[in-house]
């Protein structure tokens, strides 16, 4: 009896203690998601700019996630977002506020993302600069001359993965500029917070300006829902520093001398097994970076090393023009939207296939890399970027030391910014890094963009003209393009032709084809279908380019019917369209493998279906698979990209892709490339990722492992292993191994 009384005594006792702890939890959570009130003039908009105002303190906050500092309280909110897909001017379904304080080192954003469901919040990444579009993020763009076109753009996660950019002309986005920034994120019970700390000395921006432009994105990334603060229509992407808001009450802002030095110290070790060889090698160098006035930044580079470089991407080339591998060195990345020329890279919204770029005047991989694809070392390198009152500024040089001697090549870019969002320009190239023969180009762009055109709609017209010389044939050759598009929630039109002479050979430069023109023009409707409840819209469109030579005689043609592409609510989709193909060539040339294809006139059809399944989810499946034909025979060309990441630290995944052509003359080709990556995060700045790339034309197996440290914001450790195997008949030998280790630092003044 006395046993069972202290029993139910214990029970009731225990019951109390646990009722307390769950009451004083959600006396905890109700004042965390206790909402505060928006100031009318820092809600969302559809249209117009809203204003918050950041607050001086004293004490900064502790960058922590946790967004309990009562420094915080002393900013007044901004807030209740608009959404902007998949539906338009109406609230977003979570709330969202965000509040801006500063002092004397830096400016603090913090962003609360109320959350219903807490559980249901997506985070998979944590590796800076990857991927996130599908999660749950929040997204800042600054705009820190008030100029509505130049600025940068940080993005978070809810496990603190940063990704950043700066951005040109309102449309150019590099995101191979890494500034250094502080983010930390956590989940909380009432969703998720966002606290991010940028320090002064990382951005440019007018010292006696109070007033910047500010605007905050956010994604809801179970239902790919998305939302912003100012101007949050369904055309304007979030990096648009033109739609930005005001953010007021910047006083007093100092940049400090504006001196940041980056010394390094490099190792190698190589080994040449054929050759039975190897050397161990150690280098030094440094990058100095000034601010030579608030928006004026000089940038030297003595015996600049990209040893820590991602290796390219395998690609097949089953067509008779030179493939394009982008530029990945964050030398040349920083600031490389000021050399920027002709708005190409801004007509289409769709075409991101690089099969589609047909003319780059500069393109920066020509330095340092010989016409073999070898490293060129490059001694010193130096550039000056920037704004000067209306004007963009962008200066580069660099001494190329080659097999053959040491070279020097100079860029210059001058445009000038007019009207709103328009630019008139300048550029010019000088030198050969391959070469002792002058070669030289010069040429003016003129850009026009408006996002308030016949109706509120994006409008773009671009044109441009140039002319190169090359010594050895003592003589100018032109080009010219002129583009235009026109883009809103249910339609995307654009048209160009482009120009460019038979002897046009920009040394500096990338052209795909010469001698030739190319009409273009691009046709996408978008319908929405808010009466089903399992498809978001879908997408129709037609593209068509004709080629002809410099007479105006058909050369090929191209032409793609976008039957369907469904954008269902599972943010799964799927693309079904046709292709029509003509070409023509002149001479026979040769594909990847060595197969000749001979001259002669063609023409095929195609189908392709594609799939994009799971971007939100953990595992991701992207099949494809076409038939058309091919030179007078048939491709089938099918294969799979797939990633599966079962914890946030852990990435791995990759992609295949298989030809099985059958030639006119009967002969058969089966012609496969695949790419594995495997990447772990120990933490957001600790990462440690490896790919291994395979294809059955050069039997070779190439492993690039790399393991890199930010001890600081913006200083790093390096240790890359590249390994190189042949496959033999008794198995893959390995030919070639390297290991670099590298140590940077940064000292800011």
């Amino acid at each position: 009896m006395i046993i069972n009384l202290l029993k139910t005594k214990a029970k009731q006792f225990l019951f109390k203690r646990v009722l307390i702890v769950a009451v004083l939890f959600f006396i905890q959570a109700a004042s965390a998601v206790e909402h505060t009130s928006i100031a009318p003039g820092s809600k969302g908009t559809f249209r117009g700019r809203p204003t918050v105002n950041a607050i001086r303190v004293e004490m900064p906050p502790e960058v922590n996630g946790v967004l309990d500092d009562e420094v915080w309280k002393l900013a007044k909110p901004a807030g209740e977002f608009l959404q902007k897909s998949p539906q338009q001017n109406v609230p977003h379904s979570q709330r969202t506020e965000f509040r801006v304080l500063y002092d004397d080192n830096a400016i603090y954003v913090a962003v609360w993302c109320f959350d219903d469901t807490p559980s249901a919040i997506i985070a998979k990444n944590m590796q800076r600069d990857e991927y996130m579009r599908s999660e749950d993020i929040v997204n800042i763009t600054l705009d820190t001359f008030l100029d509505r076109r130049n600025g940068y753009f940080f993005s978070v996660n809810s496990l603190s993965a940063r990704g950043d950019s700066s951005i040109s002309n309102n449309t150019s986005v590099n995101s191979e500029w890494d500034g250094a920034w502080v983010a930390r994120c956590k989940k909380q019970v009432w969703g998720w917070a966002a606290e991010v700390e940028i320090p002064f000395k990382s951005i440019s921006f007018d010292e006696n300006n109070s007033t910047w432009g500010i605007n905050v994105y956010r994604n809801i990334g179970r239902y790919g829902e998305r939302g912003q603060w100012a101007n949050s229509r369904s055309v304007n992407k979030s990096f648009n520093v033109s739609e930005c808001g005001d953010l007021l009450g910047l006083y007093g802002l100092k940049q400090g001398l504006g001196l940041d030095i980056n010394p390094y110290i490099v190792g190698t070790y190589q080994k040449d097994y054929d050759k039975n060889d190897s050397d161990l090698l150690g280098d030094f160098g440094f990058d100095v970076r000034y601010r030579l006035t608030p928006s004026l930044t000089a940038l030297a580079s003595v015996n600049t090393d990209f040893a820590q470089t991602e290796v390219d991407e395998r690609q097949l080339n089953l067509t008779r023009f030179p493939l394009f591998f982008p530029e990945k060195r964050q030398f040349f990345l920083e600031d490389s939207g000021i050399f920027g020329f002709g708005g190409a890279e801004s007509t289409s919204r769709r075409s991101s296939d690089s099969s589609s770029t047909l003319l780059i005047p500069f393109f920066s991989r020509r330095i340092g890399l010989s016409s073999d694809g070898e490293v060129d070392p490059i001694q010193f390198a130096g550039k000056i970027t920037g704004r000067v009152k209306s004007y963009n500024i962008g200066f580069l040089d660099a001494v190329v030391e080659s097999k053959e001697g040491t070279r020097n090549v100079f860029v210059g870019r001058v445009s000038k910014n007019i009207f709103e969002q328009s630019s008139v320009g300048f550029l010019s190239t000088l030198g050969d890094p391959n070469s002792d023969e002058m070669n030289a180009l010069a040429g003016m762009d003129f850009q026009f963009r408006s996002s308030d055109m016949f109706g509120g709609r994006n409008f773009r017209f671009n044109t441009y003209a140039l002319a190169s010389y090359v010594e050895e044939n003592d003589s100018l050759e032109p080009a010219w393009n002129i583009s235009s598009s026109l883009e809103d929630r249910n339609i995307d039109l654009s048209a160009s032709i482009t120009e460019i002479g038979e002897e046009f050979d920009p040394a500096m430069g990338f052209v795909r084809r010469r001698g030739n023109r190319r009409y273009a023009a691009e046709l996408d409707l978008t319908p929405y279908h808010d009466n089903l409840n399992w498809l978001r819209n879908t997408r129709h469109g037609y593209d068509a380019e004709m080629y002809t030579d410099l007479g105006n005689n058909l050369i090929n043609t191209q032409q793609k019917f976008d039957l369907a592409t469904l954008y269902l609510e599972s943010q799964d989709i799927i693309g079904l369209s046709v292709s029509h193909i003509t070409d023509k060539p002149s001479e026979s040339f040769s594909i990847s493998d060595g197969t000749t294809i001979p001259a002669d006139n063609y023409e095929w059809w195609g189908l392709n279906l594609r799939g994009y399944l799971g971007m939100h989810r953990r595992a991701f499946f992207g099949p494809f698979y076409s038939i058309d034909g091919y030179y007078g025979g048939l491709r089938h060309q099918f294969g799979l990209e797939s990633y599966f990441t079962p914890w946030p630290n852990l990435k791995f995944g990759g992609k295949i892709e298989k030809n099985l052509i059958e030639l006119e003359n009967s002969e058969k080709l089966d012609i496969t490339i695949s790419r594995l990556e495997f990447n772990y995060n120990f933490t957001p700045d600790f990462i440690f990722s490896n790919m291994l790339q395979y294809d059955n034309i050069t039997e070779s197996l190439g492993v690039n492992s790399r393991l890199q440290l930010e001890y600081k914001p913006g200083a790093k450790m390096f240790l890359v292993v590249n390994q190189g195997y042949l496959d033999e008949r008794t198995g893959l030998v390995m030919k070639e191994f390297e290991v670099v280790t590298k140590i940077g630092a940064l000292f800011r003044f």
